[in-house]
């Protein structure tokens, strides 16, 4: 398969659309547990069902029908080597986002996320797709778009919120398990108790969501790489500010198991206003 910015976009979008047809193929089965996590990897969601799986070898198959040299990072197989042509490729995949929610038939927070980067860690293309709403987000050399997983012609540019009032902002962080919203709660309490809104989720969401406008702020706390990489550059290309809590930028590194605490906001003055607070 021939390989240039627009063709790597093309593939990460198809590749999200193939995983979200499939998700809704899956049925019952979708939530059978197939696996558990090894020893100290995931700890807190030891179980692998179905979804997860065989929406990770969607992303798994269509990358070794292209023929590149692709590393694949992803949530469940954790890394593998794809030989192939070209330049070295990174494949960052989250297969499915809101396992807990989705076990229990809650329709809320259900995605699939996708990325491709360069071998000096530059972004090609990223695409997370909304199970619920059969939607995809997406960028390319164009720009921020999202289109119908049903009809990838007809595309609508997104764009983040122009606020630069905390007390207007609504905010995303995660905060649905138990070991995440009390730490969470007391260690930001002066950034939340200082917004409008809390949204309690994050993922690679969290990062579509600025970009889209459907929320300010995202604040991704201890975060792993897969949930990271998938959407930061969604949120990048729609002109959003994204750096860690000490105001630095975010470069692309392949270490499967590190996690980051980042800010991502709408606008440079209300990422101001979230550091000053998180001083």
């Amino acid at each position: 398969m021939e390989r240039t910015q627009a063709t790597a976009a093309e593939f990460v979008v198809r590749a999200v659309v193939a995983a979200v047809r499939h998700a809704h193929a899956l049925g019952e089965k979708a939530t059978d547990v197939i696996a558990t996590r090894q020893a100290g990897y995931r700890e807190w969601d030891p179980e692998v069902i179905r979804i997860d799986r065989e929406l990770e070898n969607i992303y798994l198959s269509a990358l070794q029908q292209t023929g590149w040299r692709v590393t694949l990072l992803s949530e469940e197989v954790q890394q593998v080597e794809l030989p192939g042509e070209g330049e070295p490729l990174f494949a960052v995949c989250d297969p499915f986002d809101g396992s807990a929610l989705y076990r229990r038939g809650i329709r809320a927070f259900w995605f699939t996320a996708f990325a491709l980067y360069g071998a000096d860690g530059n972004p090609l293309a990223a695409a997370v797709g909304d199970l619920l709403n059969n939607r995809v987000e997406f960028c390319d050399a164009d720009g921020v778009f999202a289109a119908s997983v049903g009809n990838l012609a007809t595309r609508q540019p997104l764009r983040p919120n122009r606020l630069t009032q905390l007390n207007d902002a609504y905010l995303a962080t995660y905060l649905m398990k138990p070991h995440f919203l009390y730490p969470t709660v007391e260690r930001f309490k002066a950034l939340l108790s200082a917004v409008k809104f809390v949204v309690p989720n994050g993922g690679p969401c969290g990062f579509t969501d600025v970009a889209a406008g459907r929320v300010d702020i995202y604040l991704a706390v201890r975060q792993p790489m897969t949930e990271v990489f998938t959407g930061l550059p969604i949120a990048l290309r729609a002109g959003c500010v994204v750096t860690d809590f000490e105001g630095n930028p975010v470069p692309f590194d392949p270490d499967i198991r590190r996690r980051y605490d980042l800010v991502c906001a709408c606008t440079p003055e209300l990422h101001q206003q979230v550091l000053a607070l998180l001083k």
